[in-house]
């Protein structure tokens, strides 16, 4: 009777904490069941593209963000991930279109054979679209995107005039992150830094005599990539965003995480400060505390979505929007809103003159 009783105990307590956990949890973040949604299709490159335009209730949106994504098979909603950021800039007014990378989901063609200038078509393709879907210029219309989408953005900002741009993550120079993500990740196996700058160097040497200008261009130098991948860097490998990022039409946002495991944050910041200097209308914040996605670093920081484990990733699903570092998505909504902002001081970067 008393090991009845017992368990009854353990049972019900365990009732009481799921209940809880399912009242308190922000699991609509992950949630598009009660939004209103268009799907939307264009053809870029020959190839047709399938989206979804999220709107918000009011069914008028005060702006729309077209979402350019990062590298890798990424569907519209990047496998949900982008569902928190997407509820909270809809729930403030802001529309969001974002589709299937070419390839994916039900998209035509493959990413992989795709250059940053070639995605850049792409987002003025669809800026097009929905400047002709909504003329009003009550609403603006402009790019956000995330990682590598700060090759592609820069470009597409200087050809077309959207009415911002935010960059989130983004790097300048391929080679120079690419060094970066190595060293972070030698770092984080404990390997000395002698060796860690040796391996480093050997590597940019490596690939320097494989992708760079002279380079000898042949996928058989490196098994370790398919044949796709290797095409994919070798057409983006001398990438280099300095070019572009100071003829950026309208207004800029560039934003980083302080904790970025991808990319120098801090380097790229002060960068894009200087090659911005010029545009009266561009904004630079370097977020304390804050990842590669502007997650809370003290909780998300990971290199690869597959180094989550599986409780940080239902930790995540429990904190939806509030896994992001605090204040980080009241700023952004306020700028894309054009209201004024107050940025910490500590999330302004310091920059040698």
């Amino acid at each position: 009777m008393k090991h009845k009783r017992k368990l009854l105990y353990v049972l019900f307590s365990l009732l009481i904490i799921m209940t809880a956990v399912i009242l308190t949890g922000q699991f609509d973040d992950f949630d598009l069941d009660n939004r209103q949604t268009t799907d939307i299709s264009f053809t870029a490159d020959g190839n047709k593209l399938s989206g979804t335009l999220v709107l918000p209730s009011s069914e008028q949106p005060s702006a729309i963000a077209i979402f350019i994504h990062g590298d890798g098979p990424q569907d519209r909603f990047s496998n949900s991930g982008y569902l928190p950021l997407i509820n909270t800039l809809v729930d403030n007014g802001i529309a969001v279109f974002s589709w299937d990378k070419a390839g994916i989901g039900n998209s035509q063609g493959n990413w992989l054979n795709q250059t940053m200038a070639g995605r850049a078509d792409e987002a003025k393709t669809a800026l097009a679209l929905l400047r002709e879907k909504y003329p009003s210029p009550s609403v603006s219309i402009g790019y956000f995107g995330f990682s590598q989408a700060g090759w592609v953005i820069p470009i597409a900002a200087s050809q077309s005039s959207p009415d911002f741009s935010v960059i989130v993550g983004g790097a300048i120079n391929w080679r120079d992150q690419g060094a970066f993500y190595h060293r972070i990740r030698l770092t984080q196996e404990n390997i000395e830094k002698s060796q860690i700058d040796q391996q480093v160097a050997e590597q940019l040497q490596s690939y320097d005599a494989i992708f760079g200008i002279n380079g000898s261009h042949d996928p058989a130098s490196t098994p370790e990539l398919s044949l796709d991948r290797f095409n994919f860097v070798d057409r983006n490998f001398l990438n280099d965003a300095s070019q572009d990022i100071p003829t950026m039409r309208r207004r800029v946002l560039a934003i980083w995480g302080e904790d970025d495991l991808n990319v120098d944050a801090q380097t790229d910041a002060c960068r894009y400060k200087k090659l911005l200097e010029n545009n009266p209308n561009s904004t630079v914040v370097l977020v304390k505390n804050s990842t590669h996605g502007l997650l809370n670093a003290s909780l998300f920081n990971y290199q690869l979505d597959s180094q989550w484990p599986w409780w940080k990733k239902a930790y995540f699903l429990y904190l939806g929007r509030e896994g992001y570092t605090p204040h980080t998505l009241p700023l952004v909504i306020d700028w894309l809103k054009q209201q004024p902002i107050a940025i910490p001081k500590d999330w302004q970067p310091a920059c040698s003159q």
